[in-house]
């Protein structure tokens, strides 16, 4: 069981979820770019046995405070995660990332990476598919202000979001519930701050400039290294997983048949290979 935690960081109030007990390592979790905590409830009821989990609503997101659109940038998520670290007396994490989340996990690498004990990335690598970049940018920014139901925003998450339309209807149904709130109005709308789509894109020369130093970060690592790929995701190229293979050749690796952008990390694929990095015998200290 979890309980829900707040903590105000660089002027944002941010929550996050926190499971197992004090005293064990701890894993953070970060999630996608329109994503929030709940996606990790899964992951972290099977390895809260072995970690303290915490799983961060970015701020924009979940139950987390609104920022300027200005703010929702990788380097301000980077020195949020930073300062949270610090204020919960975490010199160093295990940390789990899904695309964007393993985003901040490579940039944490370049800046800090003392602070990680292991990285675990979720469909997401140094180098990312434009093919991918197009697609989620058309859909953050055409996501409506609201709906008239929650059956109708269940619908719509359905339509834009792959992975769940493989899932059980209540296994949808509990998924979208956690990523949709009701409005004074009566109607239905995403938790996240549509202000995201009209955040900062970085120009052509920094984005190449990132995308340098998350490969040398990426190479540079000593740590156990974790890579859960979807074999059909547009965002992480085969191409590109194997490089990381060939640059980390101890990287722990899985791709999960059938799985786009990105893997829901329920799959059984991914159970295994979660299991196998974070609960066989090893020193997780």
């Amino acid at each position: 069981m979890y309980t829900d935690e707040w903590i105000t960081v660089n002027g944002v109030r941010l929550h996050y979820q926190a499971w197992g007990s004090l005293g064990t390592p701890a894993l953070l979790c970060l999630h996608g770019l329109t994503q929030q905590s709940h996606t990790f409830d899964g992951l972290a009821a099977r390895l809260a046995g072995r970690y303290r989990c915490l799983a961060l609503d970015l701020r924009g997101r979940g139950e987390s405070e609104w920022a300027p659109a200005e703010s929702y940038t990788t380097p301000q998520y980077v020195d949020d995660v930073l300062k949270l670290l610090a204020a919960l007396g975490l010199p160093a994490v295990h940390l789990f990332g899904t695309s964007l989340g393993g985003l901040i996990g490579l940039s944490l690498a370049a800046v800090a990476p003392p602070a990680l004990l292991s990285l675990g990335l979720d469909d997401i690598g140094p180098e990312i598919d434009p093919r991918g970049v197009a697609r989620v940018a058309a859909y953050t920014a055409a996501v409506p202000e609201s709906f008239p139901t929650f059956e109708t925003a269940r619908e719509w998450a359905v339509a834009q979001y792959s992975w769940l339309a493989g899932m059980p209807a209540d296994e949808v149904s509990r998924a979208v519930r956690w990523a949709v709130r009701e409005t004074p109005a009566g109607g239905w709308r995403f938790k996240f701050d549509p202000a995201i789509s009209r955040a900062p894109r970085p120009a052509p020369e920094a984005a190449e400039a990132a995308r340098q130093v998350w490969w040398r970060a990426f190479t540079a690592l000593r740590c156990p290294i974790l890579l859960v790929r979807g074999a059909e995701s547009d965002i992480l190229s085969r191409e590109t997983a194997d490089e990381m293979q060939r640059r980390q050749p101890g990287m722990l690796r899985v791709d999960v048949p059938g799985a786009g952008h990105s893997p829901t990390l329920e799959e059984p694929a991914a159970v295994a290979a979660l299991e196998r990095f974070y609960l066989a015998p090893r020193d997780a200290s």
